[in-house]
């Protein structure tokens, strides 16, 4: 009982100073009012209004620590439809149009009926459009000095996924499937750079029964074309998937709008070595789950695409090629058994996107993180080709 006194002593004590803090800013005392507001909030800390009101008293003097007041009420109430909408005028203010539309976005989404957030919505789409080209993917595109044809191919590839439900299938199971993503010819290419030397500055050849067998080999710089493209258009899209989930997390979007930002902050912690690889499984081979953790940046989403045809046996006989077995695995950690492995059958030009180290889960009324792994399922025949595509650099 004398615990719940406490407390509710604490609450009036807290909202009494918060009453304070405005009068003493009507009187034009604002030092005064930013001091009763910051001792409101250390007096009732878990109350996501004092928050607000610290946020806003901050925000005129200090961008910097009112974005940390509106973060903190997000924290304390992930569904504060004010909170988000605080925080996305300051990144408006900024210039960080994209991170506003995340924002307000989710400002709309847990506050439905409010005109105000959704003609703040408006603003900021139609500020971030002015400000950037016509799609992610273009822009992403047009960072080359002369796009190359594959590229702006592979840019309407990119631009016509659906990525509504690609972000959801993500945030709900960790990965999603892409069928036939890449065209033929185009798998075709990237398997027959596997036996060009010059293209590779390592090849890693596993044969361990209790982690894998295979042989992988990384890209030396520059990376062709092709497959640098792939994370140029690919980054925009995942990197504000990442953003949002960091959001539903209750902290701040930190991923920038291009792959060639992304590269620079890895290249700022040592991190400078290509990332992309091509996998070659025969017979036997597999892959363990793990996690590829190398270097203090990385990025929580990565791509897989698979180059080679998977056996089908419903085909005529003269077309019963390809490898079986094989399937890409994903599986939350810790493991309770291993019929908890998802088993995803990718095949030709089958693209794959999955968290690297950790999906956003939903618990009570927020989200959390959940610790996962991948690998792959042992091949039982044929040899299996794919290309992965990790969206930081290797120290």
């Amino acid at each position: 009982m004398q615990a719940k006194k406490r407390r509710s002593k604490n609450r009036r004590r807290a909202r009494r100073l918060a009453e304070q803090a405005w009068e003493a800013l009507d009187d034009d005392h604002p030092d005064l009012a930013r001091k009763l507001i910051r001792r409101a909030t250390e007096t009732e800390p878990g109350n996501p209004n004092l928050w607000i009101d610290r946020g806003r008293l901050h925000l005129d003097v200090d961008e910097a620590a009112a974005a940390e007041a509106f973060q903190a009420a997000i924290s304390l109430a992930p569904d504060y439809a004010e909170a988000f909408a605080c925080l996305a005028e300051i990144r408006a203010r900024q210039g960080n149009f994209d991170a506003a539309v995340q924002l307000q976005q989710q400002a709309v989404r847990h506050d439905e009926n409010s005109h105000r957030y959704r003609q703040s919505l408006a603003a900021y789409e139609a500020l971030a459009n002015q400000s950037r080209p016509r799609s992610p993917s273009q822009a992403a595109a047009n960072e080359f000095a002369d796009p190359p044809d594959d590229v702006q191919d592979l840019a309407s590839r990119v631009d016509g996924l659906d990525w509504d439900a690609l972000e959801g299938d993500l945030t709900k199971r960790g990965f999603a499937l892409v069928r036939q993503f890449l065209p033929v010819d185009r798998c075709r290419e990237f398997v027959d750079m596997f036996s060009d030397e010059s293209q590779f500055s390592k090849t890693v050849t596993m044969n361990k029964s209790r982690f894998g067998e295979g042989v992988y080999r990384y890209f030396t710089p520059p990376v062709p074309p092709a497959i640098e493209g792939l994370r140029h258009l690919f980054f925009p899209r995942v990197a504000a998937i990442a953003n949002r989930w960091r959001m539903l997390l209750g902290d701040e979007p930190i991923y920038p709008q291009t792959w060639e930002q992304f590269r620079s902050r890895c290249a700022a912690a040592g991190q400078t070595s290509p990332t992309p690889l091509l996998l070659r499984y025969e017979a036997g081979g597999f892959n363990a789950p793990h996690q590829d953790i190398r270097g203090e940046i990385f990025f929580p989403l990565q791509l897989v695409i698979v180059l080679s045809r998977r056996f089908d046996s419903t085909t005529d006989d003269k077309c019963r090629d390809g490898f079986r077995g094989g399937e890409f695995l994903f599986c939350d950690t810790p493991e309770r058994k291993s019929a908890d492995r998802k088993k995803i059958p990718a095949g030709l030009g089958d693209a794959v996107l999955f968290c690297t180290r950790a999906r956003p889960m939903p618990i009570a009324n927020t989200f959390g993180l959940k610790s996962v792994k991948h690998g792959l399922d042992r091949v039982t025949a044929g040899v299996r080709y794919a290309m992965a595509i990790p969206f930081h650099e290797y120290e």
